[in-house]
């Protein structure tokens, strides 16, 4: 692979951009036009491409909600492959860049459901996810995603019937198949893009994507912690439960995983579910990376948060992880 690459899409896009657009009703991010070829591809390179639901594409709402959902895929499979672990240097820098991208992607999206008068489709709480094994697959993965993405905003074309719309899906599909780009560039792939691209159909999308719409189901274990009771390890406190009632406690069914006691105050109080996300863990004693010490913590889809008892009753009782300074010093340390 080469490390002489400079990710591509970092200038020319922004969510306000994207909404003037089109006078201010974005859309036209219609991925349901497009994913289809995939089903012509290998399994492992279907992965990912997932959709709400096999509904008809009827407005423009519709194909905008679509998009959407595939674009919320896209925003947590960048997360994703940032968390693994794997990727390093310009890799690195490129899916960081490109994974926000995405998630501006995903933003827009929701403001142009709002202005149409539809409730965006949420995030699904888990997906299929393939394991995350190398920097090489993981590249040739998402050159594949981004590839499929960019194609599927063409056959959307049809599918839109204000043509206002078409000129802020021009600009995504642009930003989508830079992306690609890049990532063959990365590759060092020989084989040139073709003349013309492919539209995708969305019977095709359906076809493809179904097998992938279902989220994996860890282990239910029955048992909830709390930040004054916290499982011994993140092994433990990882294993979904059951659904429970009690006084100062929130149970999530999106990820089996509940929310108690100050940490839920801070959740409430800081933002919530659009801030922090859903629990993905119990509260659980481990160790903190950056100063060695053990905190009460407890994992969500965007943040990790510490319980400090010393600073109780202040604003300080509860602080969040320091991910990245825990992420540089991992990649440091080999590991």
């Amino acid at each position: 692979m080469s490390e002489n690459i400079t990710p591509e899409g970092n200038k020319g896009f922004t969510r306000r951009r994207f909404l003037m657009g089109t006078g201010g009703v974005a859309g036209g991010l219609a991925l349901a036009g497009g994913l289809g070829s995939i089903g012509k591809l290998p399994f492992g390179k279907q992965v990912g491409l997932q959709v709400a639901s096999a509904q008809a594409l009827k407005t423009d709402l519709d194909v905008i909600q679509f998009a959407l959902t595939l674009e919320h895929f896209e925003d947590a499979a960048y997360q994703a492959a940032n968390a693994s672990g794997v990727l390093k240097g310009t890799a690195a820098d490129l899916f960081k860049a490109f994974g926000d991208h995405e998630h501006q992607h995903a933003l827009a999206l929701t403001d142009v459901v709002k202005k149409l008068g539809g409730t965006p489709v949420a995030a699904q709480a888990a997906y299929n996810l393939p394991q995350l094994q190398s920097q090489d697959q993981v590249v040739s993965l998402f050159s594949t995603i981004e590839e499929v993405g960019a194609g599927a905003y063409l056959g959307a074309a049809p599918l839109l019937k204000d043509k206002a719309l078409l000129g802020a899906a021009a600009s995504i599909a642009n930003i989508e198949a830079r992306h690609a780009a890049t990532f063959k560039a990365f590759m060092n792939d020989p084989m040139p893009s073709p003349a013309f691209a492919q539209a995708l159909t969305y019977d095709q999308v359906i076809t493809a994507v179904t097998p992938f719409l279902k989220a994996p189901n860890p282990a239910t274990t029955g048992k909830y912690f709390t930040i004054d009771n916290p499982a011994s390890s993140i092994q433990e406190a990882i294993n979904r439960v059951n659904s429970v009632q009690a006084a100062n406690l929130q149970f999530f069914a999106e990820t089996g995983h509940t929310l108690s006691m100050a940490f839920l105050t801070y959740w409430q109080q800081n933002g919530g579910l659009k801030q922090f996300g859903f629990p993905i863990t119990e509260p659980y004693k481990g160790n903190n990376r950056t100063d060695g010490k053990e905190y009460v913590q407890q994992f969500f889809q965007r943040a990790r948060f510490e319980w400090h008892p010393e600073y109780k009753g202040t604003p300080f009782e509860v602080e969040l992880g320091l991910l990245g300074a825990e992420q540089i010093f991992k990649d440091m340390m080999g590991g």
